[in-house]
């Protein structure tokens, strides 16, 4: 049972997030995604020009002529939203913190998909898959991901996209669109094999969402930065300009890593900013997608 003021905050949300949605709407979505199922709709005799691989060896051997099996494609959508909660989503000096600016992108993209009567899921995760929500159609559904957005408390503050990514790849059905939203701030970042197994099945998009002080210390004396994720605590001198360019570059390295760990398996890759409006850069990724496709 929820209380009438978190339900009151969790439906000005869902308002909120239907409105941002509209504004993306102004695109073709559907053809930004290539995660598009393939239906069996029947078996017709080969053709010059058809693709050799759709080839269906059994009745070619029983007819000793080439067949191949036609399939329509299936217009509605599987989204899948896979939401990083761990600790170091806490952080936030701009208007929204990393987990509000997540919960609310993720919102949104929940909104798109059911305006375009697709099925959305949810896949709430830290150190381990936290809570798998499977997909289903509807307003009622999309108020249950915002509520469970909003509300849910992981277990574990730690981050392990390794172990998680293992786990979803078994959990989410094939030809899936995947938004995987995060910080990646993940201190064992060895998560390479499992995107690449996760894209092979699923059109998977990355979308990182940062603080602007992540990579800008203040210069203000000396202050302990604590680890969320870990409690481990480190004091620095912050008046001393090397000891803040040197976290800047250590910081910037690490979003330039990530970065590149992307490109390199063709996985598109969002970078967020808490403190900049996100919605025109969502909707740049469809735009460019689309004249892609």
């Amino acid at each position: 049972m929820i209380s009438k003021e978190l339900l009151a905050q969790i439906k000005k949300l869902q308002i909120k997030t239907e409105h941002m949605a509209n504004e993306v709407l102004s695109g073709d979505y559907k053809s930004a995604f290539k995660g598009k199922g393939l239906n069996f709709e029947s078996i017709r005799e080969y053709m010059i020009g058809d693709d050799m691989r759709l080839l269906d060896w059994k009745v070619t051997a029983r007819m000793q002529s080439p067949f191949i099996r036609v399939y329509k494609e299936e217009r509605q959508l599987n989204l899948i939203l896979i939401v990083d909660l761990s600790a170091s989503n806490d952080f936030g000096t701009q208007a929204l913190s990393k987990k509000e600016m997540i919960i609310e992108l993720s919102s949104v993209l929940a909104a798109l998909a059911i305006k375009n009567n697709d099925k959305v899921g949810l896949a709430l995760i830290s150190d381990q898959v936290e809570k798998f929500i499977p997909s289903k159609q509807g307003k009622a559904h999309v108020f249950r991901i915002i509520k469970e957005l909003y509300t849910f408390k992981p277990k574990s503050p730690k981050t392990n996209l390794r172990n998680c990514l293992q786990k979803l790849c078994k959990l989410i059905p094939n030809h899936s669109v995947v938004f995987l939203v995060s910080d990646f701030i993940d201190h064992n970042n060895d998560y390479d094999k499992e995107l690449k197994i996760l894209a092979q099945t699923q059109d998977l998009i990355a979308i990182s969402v940062r603080d602007p002080r992540e990579f800008d210390l203040p210069n203000i004396g000396y202050m302990e930065l604590v680890d969320p994720e870990s409690n481990k605590k480190t004091l620095l001198n912050l008046n001393r300009k090397s000891i803040r360019e040197n976290f800047a570059i250590k910081q910037k390295q690490h979003l330039e890593n990530t970065k590149n760990k992307f490109k390199k398996l063709g996985i598109d890759f969002l970078e967020l900013d808490t403190g900049k409006a996100y919605i025109q850069k969502l909707l740049g990724l469809f735009i460019k997608r689309e004249r892609r496709s």
